[in-house]
């Protein structure tokens, strides 16, 4: 039960966490080089009397699993921005581009299906903010809204859908994002009963993959050893992988979670290159066939 906890206690807070993540992220490379100035300070100086003093060396084996939350691309996004300073990301371009466009009502098989096309909608929607596309974000907050319905999410859960659209049609963004991290917060309560337990690993690896989807394009498009490098995360791979295999039987026989299980493990292999490593332009590729097929098919389900 506190696994099952741990697992989606991150996922409520995650919009929350790109917003700390994203004001450091500015600061610092506003600053680069008092940043560097005080790194080779740090580095020169001899560490205070009694500092660290009494603090016993990390040791991996005693490091515990805390489970997996909402994987992010948002920091991912904040990172190529970072990178590719001469080229300047048309975010838009790049939602209007991989975005789906669903029929919530024609979604009926709650058991996999609705949970999965959830994520995905999530995941536009954080890019939807990115892109700060009103219309579109519009849109997503209305599928997130039909679709946790679908979930048993009551309509007082659902109350700051509204408040996503109001504030995104007076361009109001700032508000947007705290707003809309709320409003998957509510969903992730109820998606966090135990009845609903496998309905959040569901929704968490498909809005990964539909993250994952917008930075390989981004990368595709703007391919360098640096920019691929942010994509390497096979740990990560491997714990959505193990969090799929651990679903239980009867949803394992679903052709979705079929195709998620064949997926993962190839986009863990490419992902495991070494730190210093780069991820070949052609495995980028694949990788977005992969998690563009996982998604259309899911897409797929509808009745």
């Amino acid at each position: 039960m506190t696994s099952t906890l741990n697992f989606h206690r991150f996922a409520g807070s995650f919009f929350a966490l790109f917003l700390l993540c994203a004001l450091p992220c500015a600061t610092w490379s506003a600053e680069p080089n008092q940043q560097a100035a005080k790194n080779q300070k740090a580095q020169k100086e001899p560490a205070q009397k009694g500092e660290g003093e009494g603090k016993a060396p990390f040791d991996p084996s005693t490091a515990k699993d805390a489970g997996v939350g909402m994987p992010t691309p948002y920091d991912k996004f904040i990172a190529l921005d970072q990178l590719l300073t001469k080229t300047k990301v048309n975010w838009q371009q790049i939602f209007r581009k991989v975005a789906v466009d669903i029929d919530p009502d024609a979604f009926t098989d709650k058991d996999v299906a609705v949970p999965m096309i959830l994520g995905v909608r999530i995941a536009d929607g954080v890019m939807a903010i990115k892109a700060k596309d009103a219309e579109l974000l519009n849109k997503c907050a209305t599928d997130i809204e039909k679709l946790a319905k679908k979930l048993g999410v009551s309509d007082a859960d659902l109350g700051r859908a509204r408040a996503v659209r109001a504030a995104a049609n007076k361009g109001e963004w700032l508000k947007v994002f705290m707003e809309l991290g709320f409003f998957q917060q509510d969903i992730m309560k109820k998606i966090d009963e135990p009845e609903h337990a496998t309905h959040g690993t569901l929704l968490i690896v498909t809005g990964w993959m539909q993250g994952a989807r917008y930075t390989t394009t981004v990368v595709d498009e703007n391919y360098s050893p640096e920019t691929s490098n942010l994509l390497r995360e096979p740990l990560l791979a491997k714990a959505l992988k193990e969090k799929i295999e651990s679903l239980p039987a009867n949803l394992q026989s679903s052709p979705l979670v079929a195709k998620l299980r064949d997926v993962l493990p190839q986009i863990e292999k490419i992902l495991n290159v070494a730190r210093d490593g780069a991820i070949a332009k052609e495995d980028v590729e694949q990788l977005n066939k992969l998690a563009t097929d996982a998604v259309k098919a899911a897409m797929g389900a509808s009745s």
